[in-house]
């Protein structure tokens, strides 16, 4: 019982990183579009938070190019943590069938 509960906790983990994966790439996407906007803008606004912030395409830049950054750091950890996942699940689901067999399902 505690295997299976277990292996539960890895799947609905495995089922969140791939939506923060997701989510991590939509953004680096829109870093990139933004990158690429203010080489055309003259002046530029800049979200904190929930107000705009006009600023030199200098410093926007800079800040671009760290959220970026970061953002790259992140997704590289969430995916080293997802193939430590499914090999741990590719684990658990070993042992579970052979314990119960067809009598249980772990799709």
């Amino acid at each position: 019982q505690k295997r299976i509960c277990n292996f539960g906790r890895l799947h609905k983990r495995q089922v969140d990183v791939k939506d923060e994966i997701e989510l991590l790439k939509t953004r680096l996407e829109h870093i990139s579009d933004a990158e690429t906007e203010i080489y055309v803008a003259d002046d530029v606004k800049f979200a904190l938070g929930e107000s705009f912030v006009a600023m030199d395409c200098d410093q926007v830049d800079t800040l671009l190019v760290d959220s970026k950054e970061a953002a790259e750091k992140n997704l590289e950890t969430l995916e080293n943590e997802m193939t430590a996942i499914a090999a741990a699940m590719k684990t658990m689901k070993g042992e579970l069938y052979a314990k119960f067999g067809n009598a249980i399902y772990l799709e």
